[in-house]
């Protein structure tokens, strides 16, 4: 006599792994749903029950399922791809904010089920790449960073309509999607601040003028000034040229030149830790005869515990925006009419010998 043997529970999920890979059929088999229900429920229809495509998708974990994206392109027309274009001379590679925008990018690329396509040009031919991936519809959306005024890659996608999202703003903010941090209003307080405490010489070591993010951030430096009725002498600022690596030390002896100089502000931690040499060489030190206040973006392999105490910080976090740009995207690639403009949040650390009081005020 044969007999006929049924495959349940773990045991069907042992058999299925073993043929290979496992399919939407297997799931429908095993859940007893049509594979349509499968498949709409896998890709967040709304014409299936919460609970019918949570017990899909538990099943798909369990089983080890994992969606062909060239089947799953057929259905939904998206390739599950993002593109984030770099200039190929710009040095990016070195310089550590990129590398902490990129951990954020990766990690949620990785959580939203999204792949990064990372490709470069020379910058009078990056449209070209941009054109490209358009054209052939093998990205779902971009990623543009360090945007200059005017950028020609904000009004390139502005005119194809194809999803993007940006690191910093320009003046065209209000018509596209955005993550960055309170530039100009940190700025304003930073130099409400060192005024609060007596400081009427500062030096601004700011970031690359060519971007909107340096822009903004003297913005708010002239802003404060206009408020307190004080000359636009008050504040010397000093521009890097991008990256803003190895500018700290020069920037600051530079500064230091103008002995009646107290107080300088960094665009970033890194060239604050920089300026140190310099400062020293000056015969200046923090923690008496001048102050530092600087943005830090908590690059995670620069240690500022000396500092503690003795800078004034800025803190936000370059990690959370990449992953904020991702999941902004996300949203706009699978809701085309969901635009995200996300600013993420700074914490002030004011340094012992300052008095804060003032930012209570602002």
């Amino acid at each position: 006599m044969s007999r006929k043997s049924v495959r349940t529970g773990p045991a069907s999920h042992a058999g299925t792994r073993a043929r290979g890979a496992v399919t939407i059929k297997d799931l429908a088999a095993r859940l007893d749903l049509s594979i349509t229900t499968i498949s709409r429920a896998l890709n967040g229809y709304s014409d299936v029950g919460q609970k019918t495509r949570q017990r899909v998708h538990e099943a798909a974990q369990e089983m080890g399922y994992r969606p062909n994206r060239n089947a799953q392109r057929l259905v939904t027309q998206k390739t599950h791809n993002i593109a984030w274009v770099q200039s190929d001379t710009d040095n990016k590679v070195v310089d550590p904010h990129f590398i902490e925008v990129m951990v954020g990018v990766l990690r949620g690329a990785r959580q939203g089920g999204y792949d990064i396509v990372l490709s470069s040009d020379t910058s009078e031919h990056q449209l070209g790449v941009y054109d490209r991936y358009v054209r052939d519809q093998s990205v779902d959306g971009f990623i543009i960073d360090l945007p200059e005024h005017d950028d020609p890659r904000i009004s390139f996608l502005l005119d194809t309509g194809k999803p993007f999202i940006v690191h910093s703003t320009d003046n065209r903010a209000d018509t596209y999607s955005w993550v960055d941090i309170d530039n100009p209003g940190n700025f304003r307080k930073l130099t409400h601040l060192l005024v609060a405490n007596g400081h009427r010489r500062i030096a601004f070591l700011n970031g690359d003028a060519r971007y909107t993010f340096a822009t903004a951030r003297q913005q708010g430096v002239e802003r404060a000034l206009r408020e307190l009725d004080l000359p636009a002498s008050t504040v010397r600022t000093f521009n890097a040229t991008h990256p803003m690596i190895n500018a700290g030390y020069r920037l600051t002896r530079e500064a230091l030149k103008d002995p009646d100089i107290t107080a300088i502000m960094y665009s970033s931690a890194l060239m604050a830790v920089e300026g140190q040499t310099a400062m020293q060489q000056a015969g200046r030190d923090p923690r008496t005869n001048i102050h530092v206040a600087t943005m830090d973006d908590i690059l995670h392999y620069l240690d500022l515990s000396p500092y503690q105490g003795v800078f004034t910080f800025v803190r936000s976090s370059l990690r959370q925006a990449g992953e904020q740009l991702v999941t902004g995207l996300i949203r706009q690639c699978e809701h085309p009419d969901a635009r995200s403009q996300t600013i993420i949040p700074s914490t002030f650390i004011v340094a012992d010998r300052l008095d804060a009081s003032i930012l209570d005020t602002l």
